[in-house]
Order: structure tokens, then sequence, then C-alpha cells
């Protein structure tokens, strides 16, 4: 970290990208807000982030929280499953009735 950005590993989080905004916090103080930070650089290892707005420094005993952005409607599975349940279940209903 140098006195403006903070460099920190990815892992799991394959999601990120240059522009999202994220939260450091203290889980000593109840998780309470230390930093927030604005991606600035990813690659498939490490994310570079700014450091935007700061309450106290950011040490390495800290936590990053980083939002994860909403699911577009079309590629979430409970749409795909209630459109099929619920033509199944016209399907279903059209048939019965002839």
């Amino acid at each position: 970290m140098s006195d403006s950005t903070a460099t920190f590993r990815m892992q799991e989080a394959w999601w990120i990208e240059a522009g999202m905004v994220s939260y450091v916090v203290d889980p000593m103080q109840r998780d309470a807000l230390v930093a927030r930070l604005r991606i600035i650089t990813r690659d498939s290892v490490f994310a570079t982030a700014l450091v935007t707005s700061q309450v106290a420094r950011v040490r390495p005993e800290h936590f990053l929280l980083v939002p994860r952005p909403p699911v577009p409607w079309w590629r979430n599975q409970r749409f795909w499953a209630g459109t099929a349940l619920g033509f199944t279940i016209g399907a279903v209903g059209v048939a019965s009735a002839r």
C-alpha cells in the first residue's frame, strides 16, 4: 500500500472490475468504516484501489468489502425457473381444458 492506493489479492472474487466502490472495515471495532476505495486496475491475481476517503490508516488486519453487483434478470436462475414453471402450468391447464 502506498499513501493513496492499496493492492490486494482477489482470490475467489472474480467479479471485481475497475470502477467499483469498496469499503475497508475494522473487525476489532465492530466493523467500523476505515476507508472507502475505488478499484482502478485488476489482473488475474491482484487488484489496485485508490483511497477516496479515509477515517483511519488502512492496515493489513482490516477487511475489504466489495459489494457484488446485481445479477441482470436474464441471467437469474429464479427468473428462468419461474418462466419454465409458468409455461408448464399453462400447458397443463390448456391440455386439460380440451
